[in-house]
C-alpha cells in the first residue's frame, strides 16, 4: 500500500523556490526529493535535443564520471526520443518505463553505459519544453535492487510540473540578472521600480536614477556615509528590518531572507515601499559586488510593474492582477468587491482564474508565491 502524500508537494516547494532564486538550494531541494521519492540519485539536467547535449546543472549521488557520462551520451538515449514526442504538451512527467518497454531500454547503448554501469535500473522526472529548444528537467534514479517508481510516485512528480515550470523560468530570469547589465536594466524596468544595490552590511553601494530621483523627491529615504536612514527615526527599525535579512541572505551568512518588505513615510507621511531581494552573485553588475537589491516604489506606481511581470509568467489578465495584488495583502472577497466595486461572485470567479494560472491551492500558497518574485510592492 502506497503512503499517502498529502502535504508532500507543498514540503518540496520551499526548496524549489528558494533555488529558483539561489542556485546552492538545489542540492537542498534534491535531497528532499530524493528522501520523498526513495531515490539514490537525482539531478537537475538541461538538454539541448536539437544539439543532442546535456549539462548535469546540479545533482546528488553522482560520480564526476556519472556525470561525464550523462553529458557525452545523451544522444544514445531512447527515451530522449519518446520525451520529445510531448513538445506539443509543453511538458512531460513519467518514468522511462511508462514509454519504453524495459527489455528494449536495456538493450539499449545508453542504458548499458550509463545506467548498468552505475547501478541505475529505474529512471522518473519532469521536463520542460523551453523556448530555443532546450529542455530543462528533474530526474530521479533508484538501483535494481529497488521498486520501480510506482503509481504514487508519479502523480506526485505531475504535481511539481507547474511548479518546476515556475522554478525554471524564474530561474532564467535571475541568472540573466546576474550577469547582463542589458538585461538587469530591463528586469528593472519590468518590475517597475527604482533600485539601489546594498553590501552585506546594507550599506548602499549604488542606484539607477529613478532611485537617486525618488530620494530627493520624496524626502522618505536618506542615505548618510552609504546607510540608509529613515526620515522618521521610529521607522529605522522597520527598515532595518527590512533590508538586513536579505542582505546577510544574499552574502551566505544566513538561508532567511527575512520579510523583505516594508512602508516609510515622509515627515509628511506621504509613504514609500520597500521591497529587499537578495543577490546571490560572484559578479557585480554595478561598482561592487552587491548582497541585496532594494526596490522602491511610490503610491502612483504601486502594482504596475508586478502586474507586467505576473502578466509575463502566468499570463494574468489586468482584472486579475489587480486582485491578486489585493489578496497578496491579505485582502478577502468582501474587502475586494468593496474596493473595485464589483460583485463578490465575480471576485470569487477571478480568484479562481488566479489559482489555476499560478497552480496554487488558495490564498496563502499565492502570497507565498507572489511575495517570492522581485516585487514593487510589500
Amino acid at each position: 500500500m502506497e503512503p499517502k502524500r498529502s502535504g508532500i508537494t507543498a514540503a518540496l516547494l520551499d526548496p524549489l523556490y528558494d533555488a529558483a532564486a539561489q542556485p546552492e538550494m538545489w542540492k537542498v531541494f534534491l535531497q528532499k526529493a530524493s528522501e520523498v521519492l526513495r531515490a539514490d540519485k537525482a539531478a537537475i539536467l538541461v538538454c539541448s535535443p536539437a544539439s543532442v547535449q546535456t549539462e548535469v546543472y546540479a545533482d546528488l549521488g553522482f560520480s564526476e564520471e556519472l556525470r561525464r557520462d550523462t553529458e557525452q551520451k545523451t544522444r544514445f538515449n531512447p527515451w530522449l526520443a519518446e520525451i520529445r514526442k510531448h513538445k506539443n504538451t509543453g511538458w512531460y512527467s513519467g518514468a522511462a518505463a511508462d514509454d519504453l518497454s524495459m527489455e528494449t531500454f536495456r538493450k539499449s547503448k545508453f542504458f548499458n553505459e550509463v545506467y548498468r554501469k552505475h547501478n541505475i535500473e529505474w529512471a522518473a522526472g519532469v521536463s520542460i519544453f523551453a523556448p530555443g529548444d532546450v529542455l530543462p528537467g528533474f530526474a530521479v534514479c533508484r538501483p535494481k535492487t529497488e521498486e520501480p517508481f510506482s503509481h504514487g510516485d508519479k502523480q506526485l512528480l505531475r504535481q511539481l510540473v507547474p511548479h518546476l515550470r515556475r522554478a525554471f523560468k524564474l530561474h532564467g530570469t535571475m541568472t540573466a540578472l546576474r550577469h547582463s547589465n542589458a538585461a538587469v536594466q530591463y528586469a528593472l524596468d519590468l518590475i517597475g521600480a527604482a533600485c539601489i544595490s546594498l553590501d552585506a552590511h546594507g550599506r548602499a553601494l549604488s542606484m539607477n536614477q529613478r532611485a537617486e530621483a525618488l530620494i530627493a523627491g520624496t524626502a522618505t529615504l536618506r542615505i548618510r556615509n552609504h546607510r540608509l536612514l529613515a526620515a522618521v527615526p521610529a521607522e529605522q527599525s522597520v527598515l532595518d528590518a527590512c533590508i538586513l535579512p536579505a542582505c546577510a541572505c544574499g552574502d551566505g551568512n544566513s538561508a532567511d531572507p527575512g520579510a523583505g518588505a516594508a512602508v516609510l513615510h515622509s515627515g509628511r507621511g506621504t509613504p514609500l515601499y520597500l521591497s529587499a531581494l537578495p543577490y546571490h552573485s560572484s559578479r557585480a553588475f554595478l561598482e561592487q559586488n552587491p548582497a541585496a537589491l532594494l526596490f522602491l516604489t511610490t503610491p502612483e506606481e504601486q502594482g504596475h510593474g508586478e502586474h507586467r511581470l505576473w502578466q509575463s509568467m502566468f499570463g494574468l489578465s489586468p482584472a486579475e492582477c489587480r486582485v491578486a495584488e489585493m489578496m497578496k495583502v491579505g485582502m478577502d472577497v468582501a474587502e475586494i468587491s468593496e474596493a473595485i466595486k464589483i460583485k463578490s461572485d465575480t471576485v470569487r470567479y477571478y480568484q479562481k482564474c488566479v489559482y489555476r494560472k499560478t497552480a496554487v491551492r488558495g490564498q496563502v500558497q499565492l502570497i507565498r508565491l507572489l511575495t517570492r518574485l522581485p516585487s514593487s510592492t510589500p
